[in-house]
């Protein structure tokens, strides 16, 4: 991992080191995700050249195999992960999964009814 000490300016702006936009191919006015991790108070600021991107939080059941579960219904349809993080609300209770993804050719009701079919209790898709 490589770490190099950049500035915010007055508009809170955040200069991403040249050294850093060379090795991930980045250029001007290409598209990223910045996202906020409230618990380690980081942010993480991730790449995507997909027009179509979708939000999915889904809440399910915190079981051992849940997840993967969850998971497997996501490959079989083919939805490419872009990010993806998931935590314990309420530890053997709820948790959640949040993840952007590029998806074209599913309709967001079928998803939705697999997904709960594998353990979701609430799917929420949007598209950013």
């Amino acid at each position: 991992m490589k770490i190099e000490r950049t500035n915010l300016d007055s508009k809170g702006r955040i200069v991403i080191p040249k050294t850093f936009r060379d090795n991930l191919g980045l250029s001007e006015r290409d598209n990223i995700f910045i996202s906020l991790d409230e618990k380690n108070r980081n942010i993480i600021v991730s790449q995507y050249k997909e027009k179509k991107i979708y939000q999915i939080i889904i809440e399910m059941k915190d079981a051992p195999g849940t997840l993967f579960k969850l998971a497997k219904i996501m490959y079989e349809n083919k939805i490419d992960l872009i990010t993806t993080e998931s935590h314990s609300v309420s530890r053997t209770n709820s948790a959640l999964w949040r993840i952007l993804c590029a998806m074209d050719k599913i309709n967001n009701s079928d998803l939705k009814k697999k997904l709960k079919k594998a353990g979701a209790k609430s799917v929420l898709i949007t598209k950013i």
